[in-house]
């Protein structure tokens, strides 16, 4: 597992979060957080799985430049909401891939928070804006809510390296 602050420079973080944290951004509400029907929600906005792309898949390039992909699986925002507690969701992994085959999970956070990324083997990655936390897309992580801002936004990296 791999934390790294400050990822972006300023001007690309600033570009990133106009879109992404402003009133014309695209979100979409979904039934479940880990899995579908879990008894949570949140917004989502899917920028790239199953050949389909969004037409703000660019705003992502300054990070893709960063990570060392050789396929993206999905890249998918996730919006959650204040909570009274600091809720955790389910554990999961974000993808199964054929064969077990090996792929990378980052995770960037687009606004800093006392929500986390907690992983099963305790580690917890506080919400840091322009932090990222890389770590073995086999890994169990869940998203715990945050109670001192409004929402908590993310973007979910998966992708297989390059060899």
């Amino acid at each position: 597992m791999k934390v790294i602050d400050d990822f972006l420079d300023i001007k690309d973080l600033k570009n990133l979060n106009k879109v992404i944290l402003g009133k014309d951004f695209p979100w979409y509400f979904t039934e479940g957080k880990s899995f579908n029907d879990d008894g949570d929600f949140q917004h989502c906005h899917i920028f790239k799985e199953f050949g389909k792309v969004s037409t703000f898949y660019k705003i992502n390039f300054p990070i893709l430049k960063k990570l060392n992909v050789d396929k993206i699986i999905r890249i998918k925002a996730n919006a959650t909401f204040k909570k009274d507690k600091n809720e955790q969701t389910p554990m999961h992994v974000d993808h199964i891939l054929k064969n077990n085959e090996k792929f990378k999970t980052g995770v960037f956070y687009c606004n800093t928070n006392n929500g986390s990324t907690l992983f099963q083997n305790g580690k917890r990655i506080y919400s840091k804006e322009n932090r990222i936390v890389i770590f073995d897309g086999h890994q169990k992580h869940c998203g715990v809510h945050c109670t001192d801002q409004n929402r908590r936004v993310v973007i979910n990296f998966n992708w297989i390296e390059k060899k």
